[in-house]
């Protein structure tokens, strides 16, 4: 597999490596927070290990839901490392086709071993974790801590790559470990598109203060709970009743972008089955039992939070 064009190059010195122009060129230099890994604190593989393993056994975070926000789970990642860990760190964003170009829709896509998603296909249309730069040997190698693909071990940066599909069509680059998101454009009915702008929110303000990335993490957690006590139960049944129930229940928490308009936005789901009249009318009882959940998990990402700060 060849390794990702690096969106930085591109994005200063222009669209050379791909076929088809990006929709951002036409807007003008942008503003690339890019960080510079020689600038990188260098890091023994035994001592990235013990923070990854802290990070994954200590503090909650639901790894076993990827179709979760990955900014969310890189941000908090992020945090703890700087926080907790005191580890000099970067993001790495990886962008593929469909937040390139117009009318390319090719996203990243891994395998959902929880099979919750037709075809047991989790796609996203960008991806991003934490990077560290981490002695072996003689060489100094880019690693990405990434527990929702990997969570046992760090991967090195080509490791990464190639445990996502699509990656080799796609861009990407290394960032402060402040951006906790980017901008899209819009199109030409002024209805937000899926293409990148080339510029990223910080985690301030209103990013911050509204619980963004608490409530995300809270939606993972409610996700993979509903999964094992409500979902897992019905595979084995033969009724039609309970098929049917299966796949509704799978609709509604093998997507998050529902599970955000329903839990977090408070607006209606794009859906047949995963609207508010639809989910509230058919499964009040878990929907309720999920509420407060989603509350408690909120209260509890808010406090913890509130310590890395």
């Amino acid at each position: 597999m060849q390794p990702p064009v690096d969106l930085y190059y591109v994005i200063l010195n222009g669209p050379q490596f791909v076929a088809k122009k990006p929709y951002y060129a036409a807007m003008g230099p942008v503003y690339f927070p890019n960080a510079d890994l020689a600038y990188l604190t260098v890091y023994s593989i035994a001592a990235i290990q013990q923070a990854f393993d802290s990070i994954t056994k200590d503090f909650e975070i639901e790894f076993n839901y990827p179709q979760g926000g990955c900014q969310q789970r890189a941000q908090i990642m992020s945090m703890l490392l700087s926080k907790k860990f005191n580890t000099d760190h970067c993001k790495v964003w990886l962008f593929p086709p469909v937040a390139l170009y117009i009318g390319d829709y090719r996203t990243l896509y891994i395998e959902d071993i929880n099979h919750l998603t037709p075809d047991n296909r989790i796609e996203w249309n960008y991806h991003v974790a934490p990077a560290v730069q981490v002695q072996i040997d003689d060489r100094i190698e880019t690693m990405v801590l990434d527990p929702s693909i990997n969570n046992h071990r760090p991967m090195l940066l080509q490791e990464w790559f190639a445990a996502i599909g699509n990656s080799d069509q796609s861009k990407y680059s290394f960032l402060l470990p402040d951006k906790y998101f980017f901008y899209c454009c819009y199109n030409s009915s002024n209805t937000l598109s899926t293409i990148f702008d080339g510029t990223f929110s910080n985690f301030e303000n209103n990013i911050k203060d509204d619980l963004t990335m608490e409530k995300g993490l809270a939606i993972n957690d409610i996700a993979i709970k509903i999964f094992h006590k409500h979902i897992e139960p019905l595979k084995s049944s033969n009724e039609e009743s309970d098929k049917i129930r299966l796949q509704d229940l799978k609709d509604i928490f093998g997507n998050t972008s529902a599970l955000d308009l329903l839990f977090s936005q408070n607006i209606s789901g794009t859906t047949n089955n995963t609207t508010h009249r639809y989910v509230i009318s058919n499964y009040s009882d878990i929907i309720n039992e999920a509420r407060i959940l989603f509350n408690e998990r909120l209260t509890y990402w808010t406090k913890i939070t509130n310590t890395l700060l």
